[in-house]
């Protein structure tokens, strides 16, 4: 069994051979739906600081919407009340406050009753301790949940991605890109490609491109902001004549700097609008320096969707995004669809 401490976070994963081999085959598919969250807590507890300071992180609202939206959705169950109907969902958080437990303690399991689960359990012997424990470790507990959503839909996007498009990303731009079977090319042009998913509602876009690295200036938040407007104004064009995509400038972009797979990046979050008409979303996007070809690589995902709440599928973008890796040397696959 493998533990990960993370703070007083014990994340306990279920790591022997024989264990996944039954998770695998045995276990039924985790119910629920994306973003969903259940909590398993006595009402008491729930009507206490207890669970004012549980909503207050899970409730909280998500940054770079045009709309108010929670980061969960959160569905309380008491105690007495948790059976199997609830057993099976994907995420998980079992409270439990008693004289008897002898220190506070949070820990994660993976795949108890339904895969693919997260499962979050924490006790404590009285009010105050639970409390700053929970407290102490809320971040890990926000990202746990936040990664065990996006591995979801990351695991389904390999299962049914569309080849023909993660060839041509690999061999004309040397990127690699998990990319769902749903989307099409709609511009593929030397330094940038869009990719798009359309319905007769909604539009998720991812797109990426490359230009030439100079100095670290150029991962600033004003720098990538200028050369993202600058290449959108020439490439994704609005519906009326003149029209293109640009940056709200209105709502300030959230910046943030990261470590992914092992390189410096920068993740940038916000709202974007077509100059010159009124169609608007949230995007985000992610930034990384590719030192084999010299060149900062910018993959990014956006959503417009009027008529909807948007916070899952700019989840599905970014899972997109996360898949982001660079390709060594020429490629050549022979995959059909």
């Amino acid at each position: 069994m493998k533990l990960i401490i993370t703070q007083i976070l014990i994340i306990v994963l279920l790591s022997s051979c024989d264990m996944q081999n039954r998770s695998k085959f045995l276990l039924p598919n985790a119910s629920g739906n994306p973003s969903e969250v259940v909590l398993i807590i006595d009402k008491h507890n729930w009507k206490s600081r207890i669970g004012d300071s549980i909503q207050k992180l899970l409730l909280s609202e998500l940054y770079g919407l045009p709309q108010s939206e929670p980061m969960f959705d959160l569905v309380h169950i008491p105690s007495k009340a948790f059976s199997s109907i609830f057993q099976t969902h994907r995420n998980l958080i079992l409270t439990q406050i008693s004289s008897e437990i002898k220190k506070p303690k949070i820990t994660l399991q993976r795949n108890v009753w339904a895969a693919p689960q997260v499962v979050i359990k924490i006790v404590a012997p009285n009010d105050s301790s639970f409390i700053k424990i929970f407290q102490d470790n809320k971040n890990a507990i926000l990202d746990t949940l936040l990664k065990s959503e996006r591995t979801r839909l990351i695991k389904n996007y390999k299962k049914y991605e569309s080849y023909a498009i993660v060839n041509h990303l690999e061999n004309k731009y040397k990127i690699s890109m998990h990319i769902p079977k749903n989307y099409t090319i709609s511009v593929s042009r030397k330094k940038f490609v869009w990719l798009s998913h359309e319905t007769p509602e909604i539009s998720q876009g991812i797109i990426a491109y490359t230009y030439q690295y100079k100095n670290t200036s150029m991962f600033s938040a004003e720098n990538l902001i200028k050369m993202r407007d600058s290449i959108f104004k020439k490439n994704v064009p609005g519906p009326a004549k003149g029209s293109y995509m640009v940056t709200e400038k209105l709502i300030e972009p959230s910046y943030k700097e990261i470590m992914f797979n092992g390189k410096y990046a920068v993740l940038i979050k916000g709202l974007w609008k077509v100059k010159g008409d009124f169609m608007g979303g949230p995007f985000i996007s992610l930034s990384t320096f590719d030192k084999e070809r010299n060149r900062i690589v910018t993959v990014e995902g956006f959503v417009y969707a009027p008529k909807f709440d948007k916070r899952n599928y700019l989840r599905q973008v970014e899972a997109i995004l996360y898949t982001l890796d660079f390709v060594n040397g020429n490629v050549s696959k022979d995959k059909n669809e």
